[in-house]
């Protein structure tokens, strides 16, 4: 503005000359101003772009289920302290570095703290930037899919894929691919290979640049479930070998059959997988582990105690624990819950060290603190504490997913008081929390082992022993819970017209979401507690009895309204079907299909504006006891919109 006035005072002729050069100013600045705006407009699309390429991936990773498996994860142990078990991890690190091994086998008898090691070893990895993924199973930790391999290879391929960008583009080319749609629900073997090791081969350019190998770290494959499947894992973890060069494989687990049949069928093709095992470590090691362990653990108690150990007794106190790592943090653990209840540091310790009859490995050591907790003096375990503790520590151990106190409280009709009493002595070995309602878990699979396992010790120890691995004990009383909600229309399920309301639905609804969340385990697992032998016998039982009531009163449909969206896990077991059980119904009956249309919602666009109405609905039993295959016969009703 300022050149243009001064042009305005001058004489004709500068004014041409000087105008001529504003004029080429201001189409200098537009040509500025327009290359601006267009750099900000494809700076602008490209980060939609880019934006709508992450939404797509993310969403196509999505399709894939995940559990919580990484070492990070782990919460019931923890790495090795300082300056222990070095010589070890130092080895496998070793191990992994060489070019020759594709798998490296950490293994080792329960209790030994191969977790510790692996956990230390991943910590290193990843502080390297070598680490992959890992995956740490853990058998207490029922329902996570932490105790099964069925999210195994999705699991992998979602870590490789936050690893390494480049896999992450490769493994969602494979999952926009047509064939793959249903990639989740492709046998185990073929997932393997087409979320983890197709993606990764594309790329073997890539990994052959890199200088360090990149590690996979495995740890617990003995907790995956049962033999059986411990073999299907361990022809999953031999798919690994495939992967390029660059990829290392460090599995820990104890020596089943499975594991070291196929590690015999793997070196007899020309594989090579050096072992350490931790059992061969020097016991000196070992008890050096242990000692400070001991040391770290009890740190807080010495400090707030009047008497100190000395050098000496921590090292008694060390010794004790037979060299093992679960047996020193059991006992640790445990000096903490004496000196709460009122004991000293000092007694304590004065009881371990004289011990008349010292644990000679862990299953003695567990049976040791059960006895404490329930038989003073070596007298028998008061019967109504062995009620409770069968009860409530079989749950722990049966329930195919960890309960919290305030559901087994409702469940076994126990006050939750109670509940934390009967806890409250093993606490040592179960992790029993603050709150009700969070969940009950042991330690470690130790005392479940032991618990399940064979009797040890007298006739009165039997008590503590439960021979009950599929929880029928628990079926009568889930049944018994779900129908007092039942009996007090806690549901709220519409049952009277005009069923197709929608204000009813909604409300139902919502009444659905908050009870699958307080009643999930019932509503999911009660068919798995049910046991045939009782529910099918020819002789009368309170379970067969229970069940009729629970089919005569409707209340199965209720149990079939409030599945969530599936059937998966609360299908009907392999366990019942093979008594022949059928449930016949025709095709006019809308309410069964909520087994095979889990959503349907009459108030959905499908029904808007038509007219419902119910015929009245009857149901016919033969009576489950009779000596023939019991048919559970559900006539004709409808419920159909009227045209």
């Amino acid at each position: 503005m300022k050149n243009i006035r001064s042009v305005q005072k001058k004489h004709v002729v500068e004014k041409t000359i000087q105008a001529s050069d504003i004029t080429q100013q201001i189409a200098n600045m537009k040509n500025c101003l327009n290359n601006a705006i267009h750099r900000f407009e494809l700076r602008s699309l490209t980060l939609i772009l880019l934006r709508t390429e992450h939404s797509s991936v993310q969403s196509e990773l999505s399709r894939l289920k995940r559990v919580p498996a990484e070492y990070t994860c782990v919460t019931s142990k923890s790495e090795c302290l300082p300056g222990t078990q070095v010589k070890i991890q130092k080895s496998l690190l070793r191990h992994l570095k060489n070019a020759e091994s594709r798998f490296v086998w950490l293994r080792g008898s329960p209790g030994t703290g191969k977790t510790a090691i692996s956990m230390s070893v991943a910590s290193t990895l990843e502080k390297r930037g070598t680490l992959a993924a890992s995956y740490f199973w853990d058998k207490n930790q029922s329902g996570t899919g932490l105790d099964s391999i069925e999210q195994f290879p999705s699991t992998l391929a979602h870590q490789l894929a936050s690893f390494s960008e480049d896999f992450k583009l490769s493994l969602v080319r494979h999952l926009r691919k047509p064939a793959l749609a249903s990639v989740q629900n492709f046998p185990l073997e073929k997932q393997i290979r087409t979320l983890v090791i197709e993606p990764v081969c594309e790329l073997k350019d890539i990994w052959s640049s890199g200088k360090d190998r990149v590690v996979i770290v495995l740890d617990g494959l003995d907790e995956c479930g049962n033999q059986e499947i411990l073999k299907s894992l361990m022809m999953l973890v031999l798919t690994l070998q495939e992967l390029p060069p660059a990829f290392a494989v460090l599995f820990s687990c104890r020596p089943e059959s499975g594991v070291i049949s196929a590690w015999s069928k793997a070196r007899t093709k020309g594989l090579i997988i050096p072992c350490e095992d931790v059992d061969n470590i020097v016991s000196d090691v070992a008890f050096s582990t242990v000692r400070c362990m001991v040391a770290d653990g009890l740190q807080e108690l010495i400090s707030e105690s009047p008497w100190k150990p000395n050098k000496r007794e921590l090292t008694d106190f060390a010794r004790a624990c037979r060299g093992l790592p679960v047996m020193a943090s059991i006992r640790v653990r445990d000096a903490g819950l004496q000196t709460r209840r009122g004991r000293t540091l000092q007694s304590v310790f004065r009881e371990l060290l004289t011990l008349t009859d010292a644990p000679a490995n862990l299953n003695w050591e567990y049976l040791r603190i059960l006895r404490r907790a329930y038989m003073l003096d070596s007298s028998d375990i008061h019967p109504d504490v062995a009620k409770k503790y069968r009860l409530v520590v079989g749950a722990i151990v049966a329930a195919h997913e960890p309960m919290r106190v305030s559901f087994m409280s409702q469940l076994f009709n126990i006050g939750e008081d109670e509940i934390r009493a009967t806890l409250e002595p093993i606490s040592s070995i179960v992790n029993l929390p603050s709150g009700n309602t969070e969940e009950v878990t042991l330690y470690h699979a130790t005392a479940q082992e032991f618990i399940t396992g064979e009797p040890i010790g007298n006739e009165k120890d039997k008590v503590f022993f439960i021979d009950d691995p599929k929880g029928y004990f628990l079926g009568l009383p889930l049944l018994r819970l779900f129908s007092n909600y039942c009996e007090l229309d806690a549901f709220g399920i519409p049952t009277n017209p005009p069923l197709g309301d929608e204000r009813i639905w909604r409300e139902f609804m919502t009444k659905k979401e908050k009870y699958l969340w307080g009643l999930n385990y019932v509503i999911v697992d009660l068919l798995r507690h049910l046991d045939p032998s009782q529910l099918f016998s020819q002789e009368s039982n309170e379970l067969q009895n229970e069940f009729n009531s629970f089919i005569t009163q409707n209340y199965l449909l209720t149990f079939m309204h409030l599945q969530d969206v599936g059937y998966s896990r609360s299908s009907i077991p392999d366990e019942l079907l093979q008594f022949n059980v059928s449930i016949n119904y025709s095709s006019g009956v809308f309410l069964m299909s909520f087994l095979i249309e889990s959503q349907f919602n009459p108030t959905s666009e499908r029904f808007k504006g038509a007219s419902f109405h119910c015929c009245g609905c009857t149901m016919g039993i033969l009576p489950i006891g009779a000596p023939f295959c019991p048919t559970l016969v559900i006539p004709s009703q409808t419920i159909w919109p009227s045209c």
